[in-house]
């Protein structure tokens, strides 16, 4: 076992920034423009890389990393710009001292190569003609090692930059070594004349048949409805894809902002009933203050006519003397009482007429708010889904006539393909067989790269997910009967990565030579899945289930070798002992970025 324990960058003013990682899974993530993709930039110089990518602001001067493995602490420094890479190690399998970047006899291939267990050179093929080259680490650590331009092509991940879309037969025979320790070269290099024979008679009958078949196919029924070459109508498909995720978007934001209006217009209705409550409850208790002044109006009007009863001296029965009558008026008292009150009344009059000023106020940009959530109802029902629901009908259209197309021009190749091939066999007859290395391939991985693909399709709870085919030529995905190249960045970025993994566990599985680490930048990023509603509109929604599959796979899937993962945002799982590496872009707030002395 081997891992990446340390990457240190140093910069011109001699300042070191360093990230630790671990055995299992890293996740590097955090905000845009903090360094995380230059993680995989590092890692892939210290590959060998020829080129870097390094701005010059950011003032690098050399890249260091450091492997640890069961035997020993390898130690790996290449300045930027220079073809050399020098080596201090403790492991004895790996001879500390300077190593080049090319294929030359001391390359920094061999370090890499010794940790697989391959310490021999080894020479693989080359292309099918049985020509031969070197195996180094780079033939084959572009499919485990993905960048964030990388990780969302068209094309396959076995595919090197700059192979335009074909994969070399190099990468597929160097992936055969890692998983059975042979190279074919001697197989198959010398035919008897026999042999020879019996393959023309049999490439001869083959194209007979192929022949009386084409020549009875009614090319009519490959009418191409789109006037356009399959790469014009492949351009149209990808501008449409990218004006249907960009109208999507457009969808969600007007969504999001309806969802806010409608949010302050219940705050405004809540506001506008508390004050309607707080108005009646008011009016009620005015209602009584003007009885309890009424009430003191008539105490005092009774006591002012008390003048008018006359007062007896004495008694009318016994002629005895009365008391004097001592009571005293209350009409001072029932006057004070009443402007008392009188002064509540009229207090509460004025919160009354503020309450009916601010229900006035909600109401009116309650209004306001009505009339612009009904403005982007009308925009979403009326511009945005017509034109998303327009849009997919193009792209299917274009799809079936990309189809069409292919099926056509597959059809003439076929012709051509198999007549060149009848005058090879027939005019070459004394050349040696080719090397059938796809073949090859084909039989040692396709079925175990379906076993590992659907494994991992039905783990990550890849979205109504029926079946998965791994198609040769092309070396790529297909599901649900749809390849890997109609689907938007998202899902490219998603298959790609599950593509790589599932290379991995096939070589875990013959258990000869494995690349313990696996780097990938983004694989979730911009990852959209469909979503039908009850009526039936379709939306693009962010697929928290196929994200956290995939995170929680790796979570429980990373023994024996080192993921390291870059995102800018992660789903929210439990990451048990996962080596978790925020870069939060904020000073004040953990780590910034890679860099210690770069700030965006």
């Amino acid at each position: 076992m081997y891992y990446i324990s340390k990457l240190s960058i140093k910069s011109n003013d001699n300042k070191r920034s360093e990230i630790k990682l671990s055995k299992g899974l890293n996740i590097i993530y955090g905000k845009s423009n903090t360094g995380k993709s230059l993680v995989v930039d590092c890692i892939n110089y210290l590959y060998g890389a020829k080129n870097h990518r390094f701005s010059e602001l950011l003032n690098i001067q050399d890249i260091q990393l450091v492997v640890e493995t069961d035997r020993g602490t390898i130690e790996l420094t290449r300045t930027v710009g220079t073809k050399s890479i020098f080596v201090v190690s403790s492991d004895d399998r790996i001879i500390s001292g300077k190593y080049g970047v090319g294929s030359d006899k001391n390359s920094i291939s061999k370090v890499w190569l010794k940790l697989l267990g391959i310490d021999e050179d080894v020479r693989i093929v080359r292309n099918l003609e049985g020509k031969s080259q070197k195996l180094t680490y780079r033939t084959f650590s572009h499919i485990f090692l993905i960048d964030e331009e990388e990780v969302i092509k068209t094309q396959s991940i076995f595919t090197s930059k700059g192979s335009k879309g074909n994969v070399n037969a190099a990468v597929l025979s160097s992936l055969i070594y890692l998983a059975t320790s042979n190279n074919f070269l001697t197989e198959d290099n010398i035919k008897t004349k026999e042999i020879r024979k019996e393959r023309k008679d049999a490439v001869k009958s083959f194209v007979d048949r192929s022949l009386k078949k084409i020549g009875s196919t009614k090319y009519e029924d490959f009418a191409v409805t789109i006037d356009k070459t399959p790469s014009e109508i492949q351009n149209e498909i990808d501008l449409l894809l990218a004006e249907i995720e960009n109208t999507e978007e457009q969808l969600e934001i007007n969504i999001g902002q309806r969802a806010k209006i409608n949010d302050k217009i219940v705050e405004l209705e809540d506001n506008i009933n508390q004050d309607n409550v707080l108005y009646n409850r008011n009016s009620n208790l005015a209602s009584q203050y003007i009885s309890d002044i009424k009430r003191l109006t008539f105490i005092a009007e009774s006591d002012s006519h008390m003048e008018d009863i006359p007062i007896l001296d004495h008694c009318p029965f016994c002629n005895g003397e009365l008391p004097k009558d001592k009571s005293e008026s209350c009409i001072e008292a029932a006057v004070n009482e009443t402007n008392k009150i009188r002064k509540q009344l009229e207090d509460l009059e004025s919160m009354q007429n503020s309450l009916l000023a601010e229900v006035e106020e909600f109401s009116s940009v309650r209004k306001e708010l009505m009339v612009k959530k009904k403005e982007i109802d009308g925009r979403i029902r009326n511009e945005i889904k017509p034109k998303i629901s327009e849009l997919r009908k193009q792209l299917h259209d274009y799809t079936i006539s990309l189809n069409q197309a292919k099926a056509k021009e597959m059809v003439n190749d076929f012709n051509r393909l198999i007549i060149n091939e009848l005058r090879i066999t027939e005019e070459e007859e004394s050349k040696e067989f080719k090397i059938e290395i796809p073949k090859k391939f084909e039989e040692k991985f396709k079925g175990v790269i379906l076993k590992y693909l659907d494994k991992l399709l039905v783990e990550c709870n890849y979205s109504n997910y029926r079946n998965c085919d791994f198609v040769i030529p092309g070396y790529d995905v297909v599901i649900n009967g749809q390849p890997k190249r109609s689907q938007g960045k998202g899902f490219r970025a998603y298959l790609n990565t599950l593509l790589a993994i599932a290379v991995q566990d096939c070589l875990y599985e013959y258990n000869r030579y494995v690349p313990r680490i696996f780097v990938v930048d983004s694989p979730i990023l911009t990852l959209k899945e469909k979503e039908i509603h009850q009526d039936g509109m379709k939306d693009e929604l962010v697929s928290n289930p196929m994200k956290e599959g995939l995170f929680k796979y790796l979570v429980n899937h990373q023994e024996n070798k080192q993921i390291i993962v870059i995102e800018n945002e992660i789903p929210d799982i439990d990451y048990k002992d996962a080596n978790l590496i925020q870069f939060t872009k904020d000073p004040e707030n953990g780590r910034y970025g890679l860099l210690v002395n770069f700030k965006d």
